[in-house]
């Protein structure tokens, strides 16, 4: 452990006074244009007298640089200091030198304030390495307190538990947490106000988040509820409301089913027309994501006995909308949802390749198309 060069108290405190005062006197004294006396001496007093208080000035930086070293921390260790709202340079200075992080409070107040940024410490709770000089702890110390954080990124459309998966998986909060706090509507927001609305299904906004550390399941689902006012803040779902007949969570609805099946950006507008031509023509969707959300978990190829489920999911036994979303649709596909292609489909088939569907208003090419497709 270094010795420390401390000075006595009232010495200290009475410079570091007159310090303030002359830091003080030189604000004022900015931008003032000095009083032109009579006479040709008062020029060159001035300058004479400026270039005495600029080398004053550099004599005492260089005594206390090559005096102080690079920062004299006094242990090879971490060292923790909280700076609180209304603590001064003086404050902050004494509880460095306390915590061994700094050699003296005079000499680094003194680089604090010759450097300007006497007044710029943020609140925070620092850690200071072995070896940082006092330019590196007063760099910290106005930067401001580097808060930890974690970052989640929601993919389109997932469902509600498969969020819980990818916000488990972080490590910062459990699936059942999230899956506890996801499943309430107590959080404010206008849009869950619909009693036909259980849960918050849909309406969390697919995005990338960063949270600090510390965030609760809670805190988590409020962000993404958040983003979804965020994002749908200029999304006309009043107009579309009455001219499709359909509440605005119908309509969140509808924007999910389209996030699962469309193949492509393009087709959605597309896919919104096939369900809307369908739900006129009194026809069951029998959109297939619907028993997938229905089973719980994914299948690749659904079996004759999938579609029997017994549940208000499955668009095949039971005529219009599900109860509520199937997932976390994109903005892209609640604006095709509030905005349909005009057309007259009411089939579509997934082609060979994958990329795209085939849509027709014709049963027989529909067939056709299945069996091309080899379903």
């Amino acid at each position: 452990m270094r010795r420390y060069n401390r000075k006595n108290t009232r010495d200290r405190r009475d410079l570091e006074s007159r310090l303030e005062a002359l830091e003080s006197t030189h604000r004022r004294g900015r931008g003032r244009k000095p009083k032109r006396k009579r006479g040709g001496g008062g020029a060159g007093s001035a300058v004479f007298g400026l270039l005495v208080v600029a080398t004053v000035l550099g004599v005492v930086y260089l005594i206390v640089s090559n005096a102080m070293g690079s920062g004299e921390v006094a242990e090879a260790e971490e060292h923790q200091v909280e700076v609180v709202q209304g603590d001064t340079l003086s404050s902050v200075a004494d509880k460095l030198e306390s915590q061994g992080v700094i050699g003296s409070s005079f000499f680094f107040t003194l680089q604090a304030r010759m450097s300007g940024e006497s007044a710029d410490i943020k609140p925070g709770q620092y850690t200071f390495a072995e070896g940082e000089g006092r330019e590196e702890i007063l760099a910290k110390l106005t930067a401001g307190e580097a808060i930890p954080t974690f970052t989640v990124t929601i993919p389109e459309g997932l469902t509600l538990e498969q969020t819980a998966e990818v916000v488990g998986e972080t490590g910062k909060v459990t699936e059942e947490e999230f899956l506890q706090a996801a499943n309430k509507t107590d959080y404010g927001y206008a849009f869950l106000e619909d009693p036909a609305i259980k849960n918050t299904e849909g309406f969390l906004f697919p995005k990338s988040y960063e949270f600090e550390e510390g965030t609760d399941a809670r805190g988590v689902v409020n962000r993404l509820l958040e983003q979804y006012l965020i994002e749908t803040e200029n999304v006309d779902y009043a107009s579309a409301s009455e001219e499709l007949n359909l509440s605005e969570y119908e309509l969140l609805t509808v924007a999910s089913l389209i996030e699962r099946e469309a193949a492509n950006e393009e087709e959605k507008p597309r896919i919104a027309s096939v369900i809307y031509n369908r739900i006129r023509a009194g026809m069951p969707l029998q959109i297939d994501a619907t028993i997938q959300y229905a089973r719980g978990e994914q299948k690749e190829n659904l079996s004759l006995e999938d579609l029997e489920i017994d549940s208000p999911y499955n668009t095949y036994q039971n005529p219009g909308l599900p109860p509520g979303p199937i997932a976390s649709p994109s903005l892209s596909s609640i604006r095709a949802a509030l905005n349909p292609e005009d057309s007259n489909y009411i089939y579509y088939v997934l082609t060979p390749d994958g990329d795209e569907h085939f849509f027709t208003d014709d049963y027989n090419e529909f067939l056709q198309a299945k069996a091309e497709a080899g379903l």
